[in-house]
């Protein structure tokens, strides 16, 4: 039980992280402005970057069991 309490604080941890650096990378490449030149957070990068920070969290989580889990013995 603990393996998976310290996997999921782990990657819940990357996840936030993550969210906030590919928000920035995302809104760098595709920058949203008004007419007079405003800029505003478009909604369609904020749900770009919290899908791809709920991929990457899974696959922290997967990568942080296996790493945890003993090797099994043959």
């Amino acid at each position: 039980m603990r393996i998976y309490l310290t996997s999921f604080v782990i990657s819940l941890i990357m996840m936030l992280f993550s969210t906030m650096v590919i928000y920035h990378i995302v809104d760098y490449s595709d920058s949203s402005a008004t007419e007079d030149n405003r800029h505003y957070m478009s909604t369609e990068n904020i749900a770009n970057s919290v899908f791809l920070s709920f991929v990457l969290g899974a696959v922290v989580f997967i990568s942080a069991v296996r790493i945890q889990r003993p090797a099994y013995k043959k």
